[in-house]
Order: C-alpha cells, then structure tokens, then sequence
C-alpha cells in the first residue's frame, strides 16, 4: 500500500481548513462567513500536489566490458557477486567516473539521487586493492581508502553495501570506526554488539568491528564520520590507521554528501582534511587522491567550474573543468537518458487499464501467480498487444524474487503515456490536474488515472538495485495566516465585495479605506481591533481617498509579532457597551498570573471614523472631512500591563493573553497537518509491526532550529493524544451503550477504557496495571472538568454529564415562585448549570482518590484541590466562593441575572433577586436533607485549615453519550458555544448576551468542526514522537536514530540531523516545519522518504510567517527544482582555524606524552587528576615551552599561509591564546570550570556526609549516591568532547564562540546526563539568558544564572546608542558626544560578555502549549571596523565605485568590521550576582514582581537568592547589566549617493537593505539567516550607509559574493517585491512575503514595498 496523493491532500486540506474555522469563532455571522469564504480561496492555503518525476539514466557498458578493455584488474571476475554483479550495465556517467578515477584524477561526482553515485568511487578503490592483489602488497595492512560521512547513519548504510559486496572476498579489509558503542574496544564486544543490533546482517571475517582490530591491522578501506576522524587524529591509540608501516599505503579520501560543506563548515573540514594529509602524506601530497560525490552541487554543466574550484579548496588540490578538453573534465555530472531512447511505443493504454492494474497490485491476497494473470487479464482488456504480454510474462519468470515488477517494467516501457507523462515533466515539476489534463485529456477520472499510472511506473523495475522505471514524488504545500483585516466603511460596499482581507493592506482595494486588524477571543468569539494611535505627522503613508491631517490621531495597524499569536504592546478596541466584570472563580485558578500590574481594564469610549482611521475622544467637534458617519468604539484601558489577559466581553483569562490575532502560530497548525497525514499513512507491510504502536506508521518531520524540533515533538504527541483519547471515549462509551441500557458512571468506564487502549498499542510494557488505570482516570478526568472546553467531548455535544438524582426530588420553594416559577425540570437544569461553574473550574472529587491524580501536570493549571464554601473566596488555597464577594460577579450571579434580564425583570432588582437566589440555595444545597447533597458534598477539611467546604462529586454524576444526535444540543447565535439545554435558553458563556438555539439548525456548521470529527473517527492510531537534534548526547541520539528505524517512535522531530542520504527504512512521507533554506535542503529532506518503498514519496511543507517561505509558497517550484549554487570554502575564519591548530599541537602532544610520560588521556579526569605524576595539563605546558621542533612545519602545511602572522605561526605566539601564566587562554579557562566543579561536588559529599553521620537520615544517603554519579559523570567526561564544547578543539557544528547551559549538576533529573545543550555565544545571549527556557528531551530546562569564574570576571563594556542618528558606540569609557552627528551621547548601559556559559535551574519542567518564554537580543550594531588589524594585514581602507548600477554607489569590504548585540531583556537588563552566577531580568515595570525570576526559593535569605548550582542561600550582592557580545565578521558597506529624498529617509533605507539581503538570499543560495544587515551613520547629513554582514562570526565569505553580484542582487531583491500584493495600489505597507522577518520586526511598521521598488529601480535602471 502506498500513499494516495489525492485523498492524503484532501484530507491535510479539510483538516487544517477546518481548524481554522474552528478555533476562529465569530460572534459576527457576516465577518464568520467570509472569513470562511476567504480561507476556501484555491491555493491561498494550501497548495498542490505537484508531480515531480527523473528521467532515467543512460547506461554505456558493464564490469566486465571494462576488464576486457584493459580499464579494471580481471579479478574483478572472482569479486562480483550480485551485489556487484560483473555484467550488470553501468550508467555512463559512473563508466566516466571509473576511467577518470583509474588515471588518478581527482572527481566530483555529482550525479542526482538515486544515480549510482556509490560505485562512481568504490569500483576505482577495489579497483585499486585489486591491483594490489596482483602486485603482492595488499597482504599489507593499512589504511588504502577513507571514506568519510557527515553521519553515522550514512557510515552504517555503505557498511551494509560492502558486506554483500565483500562477502566472499576475504582478502579485502574494512572496518567502520566511529562511536564507542557501535566500534568497541574489544572485538568480544563489537561482536556481540553485531549480532544484537545487526540479527540479519552477515557476520564475515574481514569486517573489523572493534578498535583493537582496527589498531592491530588496519582495514583497507576505513569508514568514519568527521568528528570521528578528528578525534582519531589526536588519539595515539589510533596512530597505525596513519603513522609507520600500517599508515604509508593511504591513496583515497572520499567525501560522500559534499554539498553540505558550506561557509563555516566547510572551512572545518577543509582543515580537517589538510590535517590528514599532512599525517599521512607530509609533503607527498600527490599520492592522495581525492573523490567528492554529493547529489546536489550547483545548477549543472554551467556551475562544474565554480564545484571545480569548491573541490580544490575543500581538499586543497587540484580539480579544473576545461569545458572543452575532456581530460581536463573532473566533475562527473548525470547524462540522462531522451525519452525517445526508452524504446518501442506499442500505444496508449485506456485510462481505465491503469486503475485496473493498480486494484489487482493492491490485492494482497493473491499469489504472485494469480497476480500476474490478473494482470493480463486487465490488460488485455484495455488493448494491450499480445507480444507486449508475452515479453511481460516471459521477463517475470526470469526474475522470480520481483515478477509483479518485472511485468509492470515491460508493459508500461513502451506505453506513450508515460512519455506523455515524461515530456510533460521535463524540465519542471507541475500541479497534478494540469499533469493529468495533458496525459489524460479525455478522461473522466484523469487525476486518479495519472495517480495509478505514477503509482506503477514507480514500483515497475528490472532488479532489487535498479531505479524504477520512473521516479517519482508529490510535493504538496501549506502556508500560515498573516492576520485578518476588516475595512469598517459598510457603504463603501455594497454590491457585496469583501470587507475582510487575508492579505495585510493599509486600505481598502474597493473603497480606498483605512484597514484595521482584527483579533478575537478564542472563548466568547468577540471582535476587537488591534493597533496603535499614531499623529498624522508620525504616519510614513500616502492614502489614496484622503489627506492626512499632521495633528489628527489615526489609528493604525501595528504589525510587531512575536512568538505567540497573542497582542503585545498594542492598543485594544471593541464594539462593546460596557465591559464584562470579572469572574471572581477565574481569580482562583489564575491566582499565579495576578500581580499589582493586574488592575481592572476600563473602557474609555472612542469615535472612530471609518474611512480615514481617525480616532477622537469626544463625538464633535468632528475632525475630520470623511463623509460616513463616526463609529463607537471602546479602548480598553490596559494600564501597565503589556497585554490582555482577560476578555473584557466574556472574562475569560490567559496568562499568555486572551485575545488573539488571526495568525496561525508555529506548532498547533503543523501539528494539524502532521496528524492529518501521518493517518494517511498506510501501516508497514511487515508483520513484525503489527504489534507496535502505530503498526509501523512513520513520519519524519524537519524544521530549521533545534530548539523547535525539540518543542515539537512533545506538542505534536499531546495534541494527537488529546483526539486520541477523546476518540476512544467515545468508542469505549459506544460498545456501552450497545451492551446495557443502565446509567453509565465515570468509574464504569476506566476498565472498558483501558482495554480500548490495550486494543490500539496504547500502553507500553513498562506501565503497570495501576500506571494504566491512573492515566485512563486522568483521561476521563479531563473532559468531566475540560481545560479546553469548546474543543472537548461536552464542548462538542458528544457526552452529556447530569447529576443522578431521585426523579421525585423535591423542588426548592424558591424556584417555584415568582419570578422564577420553574416546574422540575427546569429547576433541576438550573441547579446543575450552577454546579457545572464549578464543575468546569475543578472543584471536584476525582477518581482513584488513594492516588491524588489531581496533581498530574495534565490538570495544569489548576492541578490541585479545589473546593467552594458559601462566602468568602481564597485563591492561595484554592476555595471558590459560591456567593461573589461586595462588589464582585462570579460566574453563578451573572448567569441567574442574565436569566432574570431575559424576563423583563429591571437591571437593579435583578441583580439583589440573583443575590438572594444564589444565598437562598446555598442554604438549600448545604443542609443535610438536601436531595443534592450526594451530588455536591461537603465536608470539614482541616489539613488545610478550610472548615466545611463542597465539591462535585465525580461518582455521582451520570455520563450520557449522544453521539451524532443533535437532539438536546443547543448553539449560542452569539459566541457559537454548545450546550445542553438550560432555563429560558440564556447561553451558559459568561457575560454572553446571546441565545441558544438548537444544534441541528446549525449541523452544517457543526459537521465542519475539525474536533467533532476527529473524535468520531474509526481511524485510531497511537503516536509517539521524539526529538532529533544536536542536543542530545551522541550516544542518546544514537539510540532514538534507532527506535525509530525500527518503528518505535513513529515521528521524528528534526532539525538538520537526518537532512542527509539517511536511510530510515520504509519511509513513505516526510513534513517538512518550515520551507528549508534553500532547494539543496529540500531536496535532501524530502529525498528521506521513499527510498526502501515501491511508491512515491509524499512532502508536506508548511511555510511559516517569514519572507523566505512565503515567496517560495507563491512559487513552490522553484524550491522543488529551482537552482542550487555550488558551496564555497572560505579560508580566513580565524576563530575555526585557531582550533584546528590547537588539534594540530594536542595531536603531537599526546603522541609525546605516550612515548616519554606513558600516559593516555581519554577522560578530563585522567587529564588533570591521575593516579600518579604531572598532570596532562602541566606537562602540555612544559610541552609547549620547549618549542619542540617538528610542530612548526606541521603547521606550516596545515594553517593557509595568509593567516600565518595573525595567527602567530612561526613566532610561537600562538601558545599564548590557549594557555598563559596568567591563566587566561581557553584551556586555562576550561581546566579552571572543571576544577570548580568538581571541588564543590566534592565539598558538598562531605558535608551532607558529616550531616548523615549526624542524623543518619537515609534521604541523604540517596542525595549522596546522587552526587557521586554527578562526580563520576564530570570526572568521566570525554576529553576531547569536553575541550570541544570549550573553543580548545574543532566541535563541528558550532563554528565559532561555543557556551553551555550547564545541566551536570541536576542530579535527580536523569535526562541532565543525556543532554548537550551547547550554543554559539551570539545566540546563547537570548536562547540561554536568565530566565529563558530551553526544550531538550521533552523537558523545558530553564536558565537561572550565568557561569562564573573564581580568578576572572566577565568583560564589561558601556554602551550609547545615538538618539539623533542611531549610532552605535561602546567601549570601556564612552566619548561624551556621538562621533557621527555630535549630539550628545547618553549612557544605555553596560553590558557584560558572559563567556563563562550558564547555569540551569533545579525547576525542570514539561512542554506546554505556548513555545517557551525566552529575552531576546536587540538589533546588531555595527561598531566600525578594527583598523588595528585592517592595516596589520594590508586590507585596503578605500570605497570601490560599483560597476553595472545607475545610482553612485560606493563599496567596502572588509573581514574585520565588528558587530555587537546586546540583549537588554525587557529594557532593563538583567540583575547579576557576581558571586554565585544567580540572575533574573528585570520585569517591565519598576515595581512589579520580576517576570522570569528563579532561584527566589524557600531558604533565600530575606530580599536575597540562591546559589544556581546548589540550591543553597547566597549572600553576595546583585548587579544590573545587560547582556552582550561582539565579534569581527565579514562585512559590506555601501554608500548610495544621489539627490532622491528617499536616499536620507531612513524607513527607505532598510526597505531596500532587507530587499537586498533577501535578493542575495534567492539569487545567491545563501541561507537568509546567514547574512543581516543595518543602518550606520558614518558623517552627519549623509545618507545612512548600508552595512551587510555575515552572521557566523569570523565571517563566511558571504557578503563578498553579494559585492561581486551586486547588481543580480538588486534585481532579484526587485522581483521578489514588485511581485508581492500587499498595500495595493501603492505598495506602501510590507508583509512576510516581501520585507518582513521575525528578526526585523521592530521595522515592520516603517518597512514599505515601494520604497525597495523605488530605490532598486533607480539602482538597476528598470
């Protein structure tokens, strides 16, 4: 079974439509409706699928045939096997490849995926061996070919391929060396670590599996990973595999995946690989040659000379391209086979033939016999020549282990449908129904046909190692919503032309208006608008109706964004008379979101006109000259709260806020689509998963950034666990009912629950019975007292929950009388609603009282006892007040009021009626002939002290399941909430003044909830998700790499981890979080599926809110197939190649150290605390001082010679940066950290072991036990990982500045021990900032101090920006004036760099609903550039005039400018003890608790913290700092002169810089996140220059591309903004499609797409 492209389309399309129109409720039904209208525009959100197919490769000769030529030794006739078979037809391409290979050229193989690159080098490396053979040398052990991977996984799939291949060839050698578990010590173990994980693998001798092996007898043919090979270069135990006898035979070095060299990273393994060639060859570099394949390297023949010279910089030797000697050709690129050549054609198949056949394949109760009659059958119907069957049939018998594929092959090669199909698709991909239309013009059902004719050519194919006859793959596409618009002017529409808009516009395209934003309550469905009250004389804008007035206020959109979809810093407007007051109950459960900020909003009335925005405080005199008629409009007064907390129309609270945009956020929509298709997915045909959750289902799931692959994942499992479980609530309660007509309990259901789940592979064979029951109680919990509500089983009108009571129960007289004079039924429907106000706040008893599951974490946040008495509210201990307290409303008061209203009874007397009511049936509810006292309880709580309080009782209330009828369901008309029904249908929302009308008048409405119709779905499969990012430990990685290869876990949340030629096993479909980079990534990511399976892949991709993606979404063929540059490696990042000549020194010193000392370091304890003699430490710095001789020449040949005096190569300077006797250098650094502590683990075992001898309190020998795993695992870290992780060592993956969120200390947190969470300094600032949270292995690790240092403090710097220009200026001491416009400078603050690192707090918490709350870091300054080294290293000062443009443009480039961030928290910084690390940033307001604070815990001291690390009291005092950091990368000023206004107008400037950078990004391949840019002012009056810069630090070599392509740049950066639609007709606002990021959003206000097109025309003379 494969995945059908167009049902899995539909069926992501319907779900996440149906998403958005369920958490986007309306109380307006006009707005509701065209809302709905608008998302169901074709292609807006989502679009495809589209097809993408590879025509096939042509072939030229076999093995053999090269043998008889003379090309390949002749025992190539003993080696091959069918693993290599010795007549099999080779592609021309890998033919080329091998006689260029045999001449000892150097290759680049770039030949598309699927295309044999593997035999390209491995053919010339047997090749070799085999020679060798016949020579009599290859009985010699030694290293003869590397073949070096950016994975393990990739490692693990080649050794794979060669035990086939070398099977029944023991004279050749190979081995894979990499990770401790998976290449062990010892032989005993690498063998039975083989047969465990590897049961199907053959097990031969000449596969060398552990360390020793490979040290005693180095393999032929080593395979490796870089980091691997970095750490085997400094180990002496692996000296044989490069020094002496064993280490003279090396000829190859391959790299597989080579285009993800790139930047920064390719300047790594560029080092690497001069390191290992000058180990093994010295100064005979020619003996090695050198082989690159990747899939992906450049746009084709045109780019082989620019991959020409990436080579030879990657590996430094010579590869050229002379497009017109073949001999002097060394990139191999695919020739690709015409569809004529595919043979004869015997016609066209009926469109019907192909469905046929696709029936008969997917039957898998037939024999591959009857399969193959079936087959005929059906085609000789439709018209199939009878020779075409015979050759079909014959080709079938030869091929008995793939028959059915062999008969596709032979049929459909000579069907010109498929090369209909093939022409159509040539050159790019294309939507399938334009595809289907061409192929199938005349068919009824032309998509399905074209789906079945892809279907079978993808598994028709002649052998296992064959590409199927046509490779295939959909592509389908889904993008976020920016927001929604409402234009307000009603008669300015009247032919029923939209008023709202999905696409962000400053004015109407009908009636010239102003637009505003719209957001809502996610509750209640109210409306409110959202923006900011600007002067006409701040407003940047030219309305087309009207002139703006500089002294009128307008009101108008404000466009910052943030992570949550949630309204900050703006301004709140609703059409509401008055607001709601709040609901004292919700005081209670959000008790911890309250502070002294969190006084009431008021209303103050506006009026608004509707035309031009402008916004007054009194009705007249009028302002402005509109001709509609003002609107009232209330402005909610927040106060000193940044956002709004509380819906002012329904009193719903949020923490995060209550009121929301109309934006789709990052995870709850992808998670939408992931469940969606991960459902589609058809389970593995193995029987082996038929046990295994999921049976086998599998999804991989890419995304960009580590920390929201890590989110995702937990969020991704709760939410499909949440429709899960509702799902089988309702299966579970459906077999009830079928089985009894009793009343069915609460406690009824957990047994037939939990067999339900059994059913499905919920549980796992670690849970116990009672883990089962307890989280089977939990699920029923949670939907008797919903969290969600409107989402939830009640919520959605499938279970009913009544009070079971006697039917004869006696009315209270109260309800029988006026005004109220309610029969039986409808007092006991208004008893129960009240009880439901408390029911739905938790006031309940729960199941399994023994086992308090009320404090589960899924009850956040009210995971504790809550309980109500009659007066008098506590909301620190949890106590609702049935009565509301003077001067309060509560949600039982407003719902017999609103009752009381809709009888006519007057406002003031229905409010002392409800008074009396509420009191009246208190006294009612609480005495003890109530015939509700079974219902609602009380009892005398004295532990706390409470006294006689209530709370529903869960056991005696009934559970009536309704299911898909309707009847007894009611519907607000206004906030669109479901209920059962109530007393004089007044809606049960609070503060709702709508009715309730019955469901079914709304069942078109209700069928298209998202929710109801999940949990009515038969299709019920457990997931379970994990992460997979570099945050993990190697070893932790290596293990969830392998759960999901064997369908354990079957979504796996990446970030670039599996990007690479992975193989995951039978992998149909791969999401994909955010568009990738660039086409090169894409194809990577989506090349993960499809590779072990007979179908073709499917690729969702989502585009988020940013301009890369949102382009891409416009034309996502470009991303499929659109063109790749080829990567380049910069050379002059001399924070990288410091580190690499440390490694060259480390090497040489460990070598030394085991000839002279004996001594081996593999631990940081061995290194500085052995048994006995000098540490490691002391003797490299006695090393080191002896200057010994044979280091310079080594790096000499290693360091490019540009950087040999800045780096300090030949005057031995150099030792000074890594150590010194001032104790400053990085390893002094790194050795202090680690003696630190370990001296407090130390310390702390010896006093909490005096404390034991004390009180032999057995608690403290487990803390005890606790600390000495903590020891253990600091003393028993990996060296050379821990010098990584420490800027001593190359750690790839992390280029420059590398600090730690430090988690070793936590030691009752197991996942402390697997994680690493390490990050470049300049993130580190936001990302690991106090305060800021950290996803890792489903926990949120949260930062609670900085790393100090006993003998250094941090650098600190003062800083000023500019209030006139904007300029920044920092240092030790800062000038009084601004150096650009000398106006007077004013201090901003100081910032410190905290190179220490910093610490996680003990709070370790679980994933929630909301992205963790993190302090970002302000804008990047540009601080000048070092001049100092500037003239050190000759770089020229001067402005070079660019050439080719139409404005005067003048540019420097310079790898020296400097840049600094800063990350001021909220505005304030950051409070900092210098002596134990502690910090917090301080909260917005002076006065206000602090936001993120931690560590304030019980045992601080008064007014003080504790110690981050150790929990205990600190007495040391704070500081106020910020936090920064600065650092010389490359950079490009460009100076624009001319006479255009536009040029001084500073919101101008960075419209065209963000134009620029993101035309660089298309037109280049540069990954945007790689380059930034801003603003300088460099002399007063001028314009402002234009500083792009890469963002590694060190630089990439990034902007000076973009200064040799400036004017491609410019014009990229113009099409892609005049081809946005945003603030039509003129263009004066931006969007995410065109300017906006979420890095600029401070700009997004000032941004305009007709400043870019203004500016870039002039540029390019367009």
């Amino acid at each position: 079974m494969e995945i059908n492209p167009l049902t899995t389309t539909e069926a992501v399309r319907s779900a996440y439509l149906r998403y958005l129109k369920t958490i986007k409720p309306f109380q307006d039904e006009e707005l509701r409706q065209e809302f709905a209208q608008a998302i169901e525009s074709p292609n807006l959100l989502i679009k495809g699928p589209l097809v993408q197919i590879a025509l096939p490769y042509r072939k030229e000769c076999s093995i053999k045939d090269l043998v008889e030529e003379g090309i390949l030794s002749s025992h190539f006739a003993q080696l091959c096997s069918p693993a290599l078979p010795y007549e099999r037809v080779l592609y021309s391409h890998q033919v080329r490849a091998i006689r260029k290979a045999v001449k000892g050229r150097n290759l680049v193989v770039s030949t598309g995926t699927g295309s044999g690159k593997t035999e390209a080098f491995l053919i010339p490396i047997l090749n070799h061996l085999l020679k060798e053979e016949e020579n009599g040398t290859l009985a010699q052990p030694g290293v003869r070919a590397m073949l070096l991977y950016p994975m393990n996984a990739l490692a693990n799939d080649q050794m794979k391929r060669l035990r086939r291949i070398l099977e029944n060839y023991p004279q050749i050698t190979f081995g894979r060396y990499i990770n401790i578990d998976e290449t062990p010590d010892k032989k005993s173990d690498a063998q039975e670590y083989f047969r465990k994980t590897y049961p199907d693998e053959p097990e031969i001798d000449n596969e060398l599996k552990s360390r020793e092996q490979m040290h005693a007898a180095p393999p032929h043919i080593l395979l490796t990973n870089y980091a691997m090979l970095e750490y085997l270069l400094l180990r002496p135990a692996a000296s044989p595999l490069f020094d002496g006898e064993t280490g003279k035979h090396w000829h190859f070095i391959v790299i597989d995946e080579a285009h993800v060299y790139d930047g920064a990273n390719a300047t790594e393994i560029a080092m690497l690989l001069r390191r290992l060639q000058d180990r093994v060859a010295g100064d005979r570099h020619g003996q090695i040659q050198a082989i690159a394949t990747s899939a992906t390297l450049g746009r084709g023949r045109p780019d082989f000379g620019a991959v020409a010279e990436f080579a030879s910089h990657l590996f430094n030797k010579p590869f050229v391209w002379n497009e017109y000697n073949q001999d002097q050709q060394d990139v191999i690129g695919a020739d690709l086979l015409p569809i004529q050549a595919l043979g004869d054609v015997w016609g066209r198949g009926a469109p019907e033939l192909y469905t046929a056949l696709h029936h008969v394949i997917d039957d898998s109760k037939l024999s591959p016999e009857m399969r193959i009659k079936q087959l005929e059958a059906a085609s000789k119907n439709a018209g199939v020549p009878d020779n075409i069957l015979q050759r079909a049939r014959l080709a079938a018998q030869q091929n008995p282990q793939m028959p059915v594929q062999c008969w596709l092959y032979n049929v459909l090669n000579g069907d010109q449908r498929l090369r209909d199909l093939l022409e159509a698709l040539k050159t790019t991909p294309s939507l399938l129904n334009q595809v289907a239309s061409i192929v199938f013009p005349d068919a009824s059902s032309a998509d399905q046909a074209l789906v079945d004719l892809v279907a079978l050519a993808v598994m028709a194919r002649t052998g296992s190692e064959e590409m199927p006859l046509l490779p295939a793959r959909y592509h389908v596409f889904a993008r976020a919503l920016e927001g929604a618009f409402v234009c307000l002017n009603k008669n300015g529409h009247k032919n029923g032309e939209p008023r709202l808009f999905l696409n962000r516009q400053k004015f109407c395209p009908t009636c010239q208006s102003r637009i505003f934003e719209l957001a809502n309550c996610t509750r209640c469905g109210v409306a409110y608008l959202v923006g900011k009250e600007k002067t006409g004389g701040q407003l940047d804008e030219n309305p087309p109706r009207f002139q703006l007035d500089p002294n009128h206020i307008y009101l108008v959109q404000d466009s910052a964004l943030y992570l949550s979809e949630s309204v900050r810093g703006s301004s709140y407007y609703i059409f509401l008379e008055q607001s709601a007051e709040e609901d004292e109950d919700e005081t209670i459960i959000h008790e911890a979101d309250h502070d002294q900020d969190d006084e009431p909003e008021h209303l103050n009335k506006r009026w608004l006109c509707p035309i031009c925005g402008q916004i007054q405080e009194c009705q007249s005199p009028r302002q402005c000259k509109c001709q509609a008629g003002l609107l009232v409009i209330n402005q909610v007064d927040l106060g000193r709260k940044k956002t709004l907390k509380r819906c002012v129309s329904c009193s719903t609270r949020s923490s995060g806020g209550a009121v929301y945009r109309f934006l789709t956020g990052q995870d709850a929509p992808v998670s939408v689509l992931a469940s969606a298709l991960y459902e589609q997915i058809p389970p593995a045909n193995d029987e082996k998963f038929a046990s295994i959750p999921g049976e086998g289902r599998k999804l991989l799931n890419f995304t960009d950034s580590r920390q929201n692959a890590a989110f995702f994942a937990p969020y991704l499992e709760r939410a499909h666990m949440r429709s899960l479980r509702r799902a089988l609530i309702v299966k579970t309660l459906k077999s009830i009912r079928q089985a009894t007509s009793e009343p069915i309990r609460l406690q009824d259901v957990v047994q037939p629950l939990m067999n339900q789940a059994k059913q499905v592979g919920l549980f796992s064979p670690q849970e116990s019975p009672m883990d089962r029951q307890q989280r089977m109680a939990i699920w029923l919990m949670q939907d008797f007292t919903p969290l969600d509500r409107r989402i939830s089983l009640e919520g959605l009108g499938l279970i009913r929950f009544e009070p079971h009571l006697d039917p004869n129960w006696k009315i209270p007289e109260m309800l029988t009388q006026p005004p109220w004079n309610l029969d039986r039924p409808a007092a006991f429907r208004l008893i129960r609603n009240l009880l439901n106000t408390l029911r739905m706040q938790g006031a309940v008893t729960y199941l399994l009282p023994d086992q308090n599951i009320f404090r589960h974490a899924d009850f956040k946040p009210r995971n504790r006892m809550l309980y109500v008495r009659g007066q008098g509210s506590d909301a620190r201990r949890g106590v609702f007040s049935w009565m509301p307290a003077n001067g309060h409303r509560n949600a039982r008061l407003d719902y017999l009021e609103r009752i009381l209203l809709q009888r006519q009874i007057p406002q003031d007397q229905a409010k002392q009626i409800a008074l009396d009511t509420l009191k009246n049936l208190w006294d009612y509810l609480d005495s003890s002939s109530c015939p509700w006292k079974e219902v609602f309880p009380g009892k005398d709580v004295t532990r706390p002290n409470l006294g006689w309080v209530h709370q529903v009782d869960h056991a005696l209330w009934e559970v009536i399941p309704t299911l898909d009828d309707l009847n007894g369901w009611y519907i607000c008309n206004r906030c669109k909430n479901i209920y059962s029904q109530g007393v004089d249908d007044v809606c049960m929302t609070y503060g709702c003044t709508g009715h309730l009308m019955p469901l079914a008048t709304q069942s078109e409405m209700i069928a298209e909830n998202l929710y109801r119709r999940l949990y009515l779905s038969d299709q019920v499969y457990p997931l379970n998700a994990e992460e997979h990012t570099a945050q993990w430990t190697p070893k932790a990685g290596a293990e969830v790499q392998d759960h999901f290869i064997k369908g354990e876990i079957n979504v796996l949340s990446c970030s670039t981890t599996f990007e690479l030629g992975v193989d995951v096993g039978d992998l149909q479909a791969v999401l994909l979080r955010n568009m990738p980079p660039t086409t090169a990534n894409y194809i990577q990511r989506a090349g993960r599926a499809g590779r072990r399976t007979d179908s073709a892949a499917y690729v969702l991709t989502f585009a988020q809110r940013r301009p890369h993606d949102l382009t891409y979404y416009m034309e996502p063929e470009k991303m499929v197939a659109g063109e790749m540059r080829p990567p380049y490696v910069p050379l002059s990042n001399v924070k990288i190649i410091r580190r690499h000549l440390h490694s060259v020194a480390f090497a040489s010193f460990f070598r030394w150290a085991k000839q002279n000392a004996s001594s081996e370091y593999h631990t940081v304890g061995d290194f500085l605390l052995p048994v006995s003699g000098a540490t490691g430490y002391d003797l490299l710095r006695t090393y080191l001082g002896n200057k010994p001789a044979d280091l310079p020449k080594a790096l000499k040949n290693v360091i490019p010679s540009s950087l040999w005096e800045e780096l300090g190569v030949s005057d031995w300077s150099w030792v000074s940066e890594l150590t010194n006797h001032e104790g400053t250098g990085v390893l002094d650094l790194a050795v202090d950290e680690f003696t630190r502590d370990d001296q407090y683990l130390n310390d702390e075992i010896l006093k909490i072991n005096q404390e034991w001898l004390r009180t032999r309190d057995s608690k403290l020998l487990d803390r005890i036990k606790a600390l000495d795993r903590v020891l253990n695992n600091v003393r028993s870290r990996e060296l050379l990982g821990f010098l990584g992780s420490r800027n001593v060592l190359p750690k790839y993956g992390f280029p420059t500045d590398v600090v730690e969120l430090r988690t070793m200390h936590l030691a009752s947190t197991p996942e402390a021990q697997k994680v690493d969470l390490a990050r470049d300094l300049r993130m580190a600032i936001s990302e690991f900032a106090p305060g800021s949270e950290v996803v890792a292995a489903k926990k949120i690790w949260k930062s609670a101090g900085l790393g100090v240092h006993p003998r250094r403090s941090w650098e600190t710097y003062k800083y000023s920006i500019c209030h006139q220009c904007g300029k920044f200026h920092h240092g030790l001491e800062l000038p009084p004036i601004c150096t650009a416009c000398s106006a007077p400078l004013k201090p901003k603050g100081e910032f410190i760099i905290p190179v220490f690192g910093f610490i996680a707090g003990h709070d370790v918490d679980t994933p929630g609903e909301e992205q963790p709350q993190r302090t970002y870091s302000s804008q990047v300054y540009f601080a000048d550039y070092d001049e100092t080294r500037v003239q050190k290293f000759g770089e020229s000062t001067e402005y070079a005039l660019v050439e080719n443009v139409f404005l005067e443009i003048q540019q420097r480039y310079s790898k020296y400018g400097w840049m600094a961030l800063v990350n001021d928290g909220f505005g304030q910084g950051f409070r900092i003890c210098p002596t134990c690390g502690w910090a917090q940033v301080i909260s917005f307001t002076q006065n206000a608790p602090v936001a993120f604070g931690l560590g304030q815990r019980r045992g601080a001291v008064s007014g003080g913290h504790n110690h981050p690390v150790t929990g205990e009291p600190c007495t040391g005092g704070t500081i106020t700092r910020h936090l920064g950091h600065r650092y010389l990368t490359d950079v490009l000023e460009l100076k624009i002169f001319g006479t255009s206004h536009l040029l001084r107008n500073p919101n101008a400037m960075r419209s065209l810089m963000y134009a620029l950078l993101d035309g660089a990004s298309v037109t280049l391949g540069i990954r945007r996140d790689d380059i930034d840019g801003t603003l300088y002012y460099r002399n007063y009056g001028d314009p402002p220059s234009l500083i792009l810069f890469d963002t590694v630090p060190g630089g990439a070599g990034h902007v000076e591309h973009i200064r040799n392509s400036l004017r491609q740049v410019a014009e990229a950066g113009l099409r892609k903004v005049e081809s946005c639609q945003c603030g039509l007709p003129n263009g004066d606002t931006s969007c995410y499609n065109c300017l906006r990021n979420y890095h600029n959003q401070r700009y997004h206000d000032e941004l305009q797409r007709i400043y870019a097109i203004q500016l870039l025309r002039m540029i390019v003379n367009a």
